[in-house]
């Protein structure tokens, strides 16, 4: 997987994956304020768009924002100064299953829509480490809503994310590797259109064209393609959950 490639097809667009401003506040309701001087981190953060958000929901906090991609976080900076957010705004270029800090470091860990990267699992056995004792952590990632996807949408999602389990598989899951589920809720189907698919939709055409002979180019757009398609037939029967979680430590 050529992720430069990848990721430079998605500069420029206002979200690199499914996301809502009003979910992500939601979630952040869902854990008591932090105190100020507080410590977040957003991981594979993007252009920043949960980031900025987290930064006006924790006013008396500093956000640490992740990426792999340099011109997303070169991204952020430059929206984090329009908005005057720039000095609670730290960004470090890391991969997410290889991160520059010190253990028990932050309040709360963020990350919208880029665990599935590693695979949910991994991600929040690795992460966990960086989340203070009694910390945290608030992930979305993809699962389904029922128990009986339909073949096309399973065929294609099971290529996506061979992983993939529901709701309730997923929270077993993530309470046996150490963390209090304190709530999970969907991502309405506006998280996908309204900062994603749409403006993806509009910039196709130019990728299209700006990359007539890159193979492998073509087929990541035949790709993204197939998946706004398989999505319009079937949100109902998978999406984004968002998990709001508590650090547990062994005893």
């Amino acid at each position: 997987m050529n992720v430069t490639l990848i990721c430079r097809m998605f500069e420029e667009l206002p979200r690199q994956g499914p996301g809502l401003d009003e979910s992500t506040a939601y979630a952040s309701s869902l854990t008591p304020p932090i105190p100020g001087g507080g410590k977040i981190l957003d991981i594979g953060c993007g252009s920043g768009m949960q980031t900025l958000t987290l930064a006006k929901l924790y006013p008396d906090c500093m956000i640490t924002a992740s990426d792999i991609y340099q011109p997303f976080l070169d991204d952020l900076v430059s929206r984090a100064k329009k908005q005057g957010l720039d000095e609670r705004i730290l960004t470090y270029q890391a991969s997410m299953d290889d991160l520059p800090f010190d253990t028990a470091t932050f309040d709360l860990i963020w990350s919208e829509g880029s665990a599935f990267i590693m695979g949910l699992s991994n991600a929040l056995s690795y992460w966990k480490q960086f989340v203070k004792p009694d910390g945290y952590l608030v992930v979305s990632d993809t699962t389904w809503f029922t128990d009986s996807p339909s073949p096309e949408c399973r065929k294609f999602l099971n290529a996506m994310c061979p992983d993939m389990e529901t709701v309730q598989k997923t929270e077993e899951m993530i309470k046996d590797i150490g963390y209090t589920v304190i709530k999970s809720f969907r991502l309405p189907d506006s998280g996908w259109w309204d900062h994603y698919y749409t403006p993806l939709t509009t910039r196709i055409p130019m990728l299209k064209e700006m990359y007539a002979d890159n193979r492998d180019a073509q087929e990541i757009i035949r790709g993204l393609e197939e998946e706004m398609e398989i999505h319009q037939k079937y949100s109902h029967e998978y999406g984004y959950t968002f998990f709001v979680l508590q650090n547990r430590y062994a005893d």
